[in-house]
């Protein structure tokens, strides 16, 4: 401290005065119009911004922290390229780091840290190592150097598994692969901070907004293919972009809060898996195979897939993201809405090999070429032919104010899936411009037979048809006109929906055939949607803020043509037929308001809508409503490893416009509703507060939340049971509410001298909602508790272990004071020991423990033989399946006023040989 010069480089309170009376001089002395027009018009107001100008200057020169200075060896001569960085005084953590210019000029942009001084340490292989102490503010200093020659002795350096840079963490793939990892899927659900579930992937809780490969985004949202397929050893490393923006042109103008997903790759190359086997009982069979290609500037993943051994490859189809950003709606459309559906049996929540009984048939093709002048271009096109079979019973007991509905069923159904999408992508993202145009066409048609047999006596028989034509195109640009930022979007979607229910024998005798059975009763529906989306917004900077002022118009109508046929006749008359035209003319107007410094980005929404509702009926109908939604969203950063947020909202909405019908449709064999054309009023208020940890250095990572939300509609769903549990549903004109309060959170760590992973998880949920059954309110009351624990080794070069288990209980209380209690505790166990480096065999154990007292528990096991052909890159698997041969699952939920018990038949013991090779 004693060398240093102690010159600051930034304005004293002396320096600010000296501006503050210059700047007063110049007005005086150059603008003497501006102040006689001040004087006239408003001097006070003048005087007040003026203030306020001096203080934001200010303010923004002190808020910075910056170390900075030259370093000089014994002849006062500059030491170029000297490490210096910087950490807290006694401690071995480095929190930040840089390097003198060849003047010895050093630059310390320090990030906000919970201490007032910091160790500066100077490293350089011709000089002695120093470290001096100095306080954390902005100054400027000069120091020596003493030259000292350093003998090495010879050292390992061993990579850290988890490094971070700026705001990009960066998993090395070598340190978290153990021998029987193929793809990067088994890496990536591994890594401390993240989370898959499905195929979805968290970070600290939170989806990823985008996943790349080298900084591609070829799949949109739809990563399953390559997150399944791409092989582990071809990625350096897994690299998660914390507070990412995108867009490009917004990168230095609107901040997020969002993470993002690199896959850093060894080199530019074509890569890939393949996989084929058989096996018995019955014929089983697999074939899978996925090339990708990923070059600097053309990426091209191709995959046909088929199986009937479980495995759900649709779901590798799935986007888990659309594109919704700062400028509008996101680029995939909207589901089209189902009114049918045949009767269900609830599927386990576990691995689908154990269950599904599927045969499916995909083909998907996707490619990404970036043109010369920064324009990407995308194409994918993907068909699939998915066929299930779903066996098994189902028990249900409702709960009404004056009886117990017991029904069982027993349930048969085969649902068939045919899948067609489309996809052509145009973008332009530069720091100047930004361009999006997203054309789509989606086809979709389903057909499920479903044989029922109701209270072990009555066979009843189903029969959907369901087909869906999508064409959906997203147009989005933007660009600087001057200072400020402009950006017009459209979306344009339109819907083509026929669906047809087939039910026998007929259902709801009293109300379809005065009270005489009948044979069968048919429900026909046809939908069609159209909307068209345009926005027009402007960003700017003032005075530190950003605004975001916006303006939106959107139009949509839909037509609802149905009516019911008994016996092949249809039935005449309003309680059997609608043909409804409704419609909405929404204009709207948004103010966004944002703010940041080193600690804290403050965000706010003001969103004002007049919505025009069309409701045609049997005469047209026109109301216009307002909505009002504001939204604030606070976050304050700590230190580089602790931060807390908040957002809250609260306002109005109106829905409904697709329940505008007034004669009855029949939705499934038990259920029949009919709503009146009125629009559904609901006021919601929703807050949560948020802490997240990390330290990367310790490969630690946490997440704290809790979310409270409220609501209150005009309305409540009438619901009719009759005495076989047969359900017909209306509107009644009468305030309903709900509330939920939330607390979850997360924790992981990474142990590096016994390559563990830890992680811990934990929810406490409470919820009340009113409900209306049999004309008698009633309120429920369900309380949640669920935590669950998992440890991942790979400490011994011949045995792995993956161990998680997890417990859960839910107490319901309805009308009455009725009640139910649900119970889970489940315990996995994976173990891998690997005899050879070319030879594995895993064990998988499965136990699951409920209060179901038929069944209380329930053990599966699997086993795996694994050759591999190193030379080749070739793996042979010889695999049984439900060893004990378990034939079924039970499980258990509530509803608001059920309690469901199932039992789904599982597949039979099943053995299995397959390779696996990659390229």
């Amino acid at each position: 401290m004693n060398e240093s010069s102690g010159k600051i480089s930034f304005p004293t309170p002396k320096d600010r005065e000296d501006i503050i009376d210059n700047y007063k001089h110049y007005l005086k002395n150059n603008n003497n119009k501006l102040e006689k027009g001040l004087l006239n018009t408003g001097q006070l107001a003048m005087k007040v911004i003026y203030r306020f100008f001096l203080f934001v200057v200010s303010y923004n020169l002190s808020a910075q922290t910056i170390i900075s200075g030259i370093l000089l060896d014994e002849q006062k001569k500059p030491v170029p390229n000297v490490s210096v960085s910087y950490k807290k005084i006694g401690s071995q953590a480095i929190l930040g780091f840089g390097r003198t210019t060849e003047e010895g000029i050093f630059k310390l942009n320090i990030k906000p840290v919970d201490t007032d001084s910091l160790s500066l340490v100077f490293n350089h292989m011709s000089y002695a190592r120093k470290t001096i102490n100095v306080p954390l503010k902005t100054a400027d200093y000069t120091f020596t150097l003493e030259v000292e020659a350093r003998e090495f002795e010879t050292i390992t350096v061993k990579q850290r598994p988890i490094t971070m840079h700026n705001d990009t963490i960066n998993y090395n793939v070598n340190a978290f692969t153990s021998q029987q990892d193929r793809v990067i899927a088994d890496i990536i659900k591994k890594l401390p901070g993240v989370e898959v579930v499905g195929n979805e992937i968290l970070y600290q809780g939170k989806p990823i907004q985008k996943y790349m490969v080298n900084n591609l985004d070829l799949m949109e949202g739809r990563y399953g293919i390559i997150n399944n397929n791409l092989p582990a050893d071809a990625v350096r490393s897994v690299q998660i972009i914390e507070n990412n923006q995108p867009i490009k042109i917004l990168d230095s103008l609107v901040f997020s809060d969002r993470a993002s997903l690199n896959l850093e790759l060894k080199k530019f190359t074509s890569t890939g898996t393949g996989k084929a086997g058989v096996g018995t009982s019955p014929a089983l069979w697999l074939a899978n195979l996925t090339p990708m290609t990923f070059g600097k500037s053309f990426q091209m993943v191709n995959s046909f897939q088929t199986n009937n051994i479980g495995l759900d490859v649709s779901r590798d189809l799935r986007a888990f993201y659309t594109g919704g950003n700062y400028f509008g709606s996101g680029t995939n459309a909207g589901a089209a809405p189902s009114y049918i559906s045949v009767r269900g049996v609830s599927t386990p929540g576990f691995d689908q090999r154990r269950w599904l009984d599927n045969k499916i048939f995909l083909a998907s093709t996707n490619l990404l070429q970036k043109l010369k002048n920064g324009m990407e271009i995308k194409g994918n096109a993907s068909y699939y032919d998915d066929t299930q079979n779903r066996r098994g019973v189902t028990s249900t007991q409702y709960f009404t104010s004056q009886e117990l509905i017991l029904n069982t069923e027993e349930i048969n159904n085969r649902h068939r899936t045919n899948a067609l999408d489309v996809g052509l992508l145009l973008e332009k993202n530069e720091k100047s411009v930004y361009l999006k145009n997203t054309l789509k066409f989606n086809k979709r048609w389903n057909t499920d037979l479903g044989q029922l047999l109701f209270n072990s006596q009555t066979p009843i028989e189903q029969r959907r048809s369901f087909t869906d034509m999508t064409l959906f195109n997203h147009f989005s640009a933007a660009r600087f006109i001057g200072k400020q930022l402009v950006n017009i979007n459209s979306n344009l979607e339109y819907h083509h929906t026929p669906q047809r229910l087939w039910v026998s024998p007929g259902q709801f005798e009293a109300v379809l055939n005065q009270n005489e059975p009948f044979d069968a009763m048919q429900q026909n529906v046809l939908f069609k949607g159209f909307s068209w989306n345009n926005g027009l917004s402007f960003t700017r900077r003032l005075r530190g803020f950003r605004l975001n002022p916006a303006l939106a118009l959107k139009y949509q109508s839909n037509r609802l043509d149905s009516f019911i046929e008994t016996d092949k006749k249809r039935l005449e008359g309003g309680l059997y037929t609608n043909h409804t035209t409704n419609g909405l003319l929404e204009t709207a107007l948004r103010l966004g308001v944002m703010w940041e410094n080193n600690f804290w980005k403050i965000s706010g929404q003001i969103p004002f809508s007049i919505n025009n509702f069309r409701i045609g009926i049997a005469e047209q109908k026109n109301l216009t409503r307002t909505t009002f939604k504001p939204g604030a969203n606070v976050t304050y950063l700590l230190n580089s490893k602790n931060e807390i947020s908040w957002n809250g909202s609260a306002g109005n909405s109106f829905g409904g416009l697709n329940n505008f019908y007034d004669a009855y449709i029949i939705s499934q064999y038990r259920n029949m509703q009919r709503y009146e054309a009125r629009l559904l009023g609901t006021d919601d208020l929703g807050t949560g507060l948020y802490y997240r940890f990390k330290n990367t250095l310790k490969a630690q990572f946490a997440n704290l939340s809790y979310n409270y939300s409220q609501s209150s509609r005009d309305y409540i769903f009438n619901m009719q049971l009759d005495s076989l549990g047969r359900n017909t549903t209306q509107i009644n004109d009468q305030i309903s509410r709900s509330s939920s309060h939330r607390i979850s959170g997360g924790a992981s760590v990474f142990l590096n001298k016994s390559k563990t992973v830890v992680r811990l998880s934990a929810s406490i949920s409470r919820t009340q909602a009113d409900y209306l059954l049999n004309n008698v309110m009633g309120k429920q009351h369900s309380n949640s508790y669920n935590t669950t624990l998992e440890f991942i080794n790979n400490y011994f070069s011949k045995l792995s272990a993956d161990y998680n288990t997890s417990f859960g209980q839910t107490n319901n209380r309805l009308q009455g004071n009725r009640t139910n209690k649900l119970i889970f505790i489940n315990h996995f166990l994976n173990l891998v020991y690997s005899p050879t480096t070319n030879q594995s065999v895993s064990v998988s154990n499965s136990y699951y423990r409920n209060n179901i007292p038929s069944k209380k528990k329930q053990y599966f096991l699997d086993a795996t033989y694994r050759y591999t052909f190193r030379k080749w890159k070739t793996d042979l698997e010889f695999t049984a399946y439900n060893l004990l041969n378990n034939s079924s699952y039970v499980q258990q939920f509530s509803s608001t006023y059920e309690l469901v018990q199932s039992r789904f038949d599982l597949r039979p013991r099943q053995f299995f040989v397959s390779t696996m090779f990659r390229f």
